[in-house]
C-alpha cells in the first residue's frame, strides 16, 4: 500500500511536470511562435509582425536598421559587419492609419499633430565569434553588452533607460533604450538593443518604432531558453525623454 501511495505522488509529480512545459510551450492569444533547434531557443511574438528577409538589414556587412545603424563608436561599428541575422519581423506603417493627439505648445496650450502610422521592426540576430578579431573575441562579453547599447551611440538618439543587466528565468540579458531622429530619419524613433550569450550563441534582439506604445508591445515577446518557461523579453514599459 505504501509502495502504491508512493506510485501515485510520483505519477502525479510527472503529470504535473509534464503539464508546466505543455503550459510554457503554449502560445498566448495574438502571438505566433517561431523556434531554432539549433540555438535551442523559442519565441512567441505579436501575430500583427510579418515575417520577412532577415538578409535585408545587412547592406556591405553593415546593419542598415533605422535608430541602430550608423553608431558613432568605431569599435562597435567594426563589429556589426559580424552580426549575421536570423529573424526579421515588421509591422507596417501602412497597415495602421494615422491619428491625431494633442500636444503641447509653448504657450501652454493645445494643438492637434498627426502622428505617423505606427511601425515596428523586431530584429534576432547572432555574433559571429570566428568573424571577430583575436582582440574582440578575447572582450566578447564586453562586446556582447555594447552591441546592446549601440542603440545610445548613434547620432541623433539618446538614451531613455539606464542601461540594466537583469535575468530571464535563469539567463542574463543586457538591455538599452533610446529615442531620438537618427541621420536620414523622417521621424522620431524609439530603440531597444538586447543582448545575451547563451549556450555560446552571442544573441542580439533590436527594436525599433516610430511609436513608444508599439515599442512597449513588440518587446512583450516571449522568449524560451531550453526548457525553461517563456518569459517576456523586457517585462516592463519604457518612458520617454522630455523633447
Amino acid at each position: 500500500m505504501i509502495f502504491s501511495f508512493m506510485h501515485r505522488i510520483a505519477a502525479a509529480s510527472i503529470l504535473a511536470a509534464v503539464s508546466l512545459v505543455a503550459a510554457a510551450q503554449t502560445p498566448a492569444p495574438n502571438t505566433t511562435a517561431w523556434e531554432s533547434d539549433t540555438l535551442n531557443l523559442r519565441l512567441f511574438y505579436p501575430s500583427d509582425l510579418v515575417k520577412s528577409d532577415a538578409a535585408q538589414v545587412m547592406h556591405d556587412g553593415h546593419l542598415t536598421l533605422s535608430g541602430i545603424s550608423g553608431t558613432a563608436d568605431p569599435q562597435v561599428a567594426d563589429a556589426t559587419h559580424c552580426l549575421r541575422p536570423i529573424l526579421l519581423l515588421e509591422h507596417p506603417a501602412s497597415s495602421t492609419p494615422d491619428t491625431a493627439k494633442p500636444q503641447p505648445t509653448p504657450d501652454g496650450g493645445l494643438t492637434e499633430t498627426a502622428t505617423a502610422a505606427a511601425s515596428a521592426t523586431v530584429l534576432l540576430a547572432e555574433l559571429d565569434l570566428d568573424c571577430l578579431t583575436p582582440e574582440q573575441q578575447m572582450k566578447a562579453t564586453n562586446l556582447l553588452s555594447e552591441m546592446a547599447e549601440t542603440v545610445n551611440k548613434v547620432p541623433g538618439m539618446k538614451s531613455i533607460a539606464q542601461p540594466s543587466t537583469y535575468t530571464i528565468g535563469w539567463q542574463k540579458v543586457h538591455m538599452a533604450a533610446a529615442q531620438g531622429v537618427p541621420s536620414g530619419a523622417a521621424a522620431q524613433l524609439y530603440t531597444m538593443g538586447i543582448s545575451t550569450n547563451w549556450n555560446s550563441h552571442l544573441l542580439v534582439w533590436y527594436f525599433s518604432s516610430n511609436n513608444i506604445d508599439a515599442l512597449n508591445r513588440i518587446t512583450k515577446t516571449t522568449v524560451r531558453f531550453g526548457r525553461a518557461q517563456a518569459e517576456p523579453l523586457y517585462p516592463v514599459a519604457i518612458g520617454t525623454t522630455a523633447r
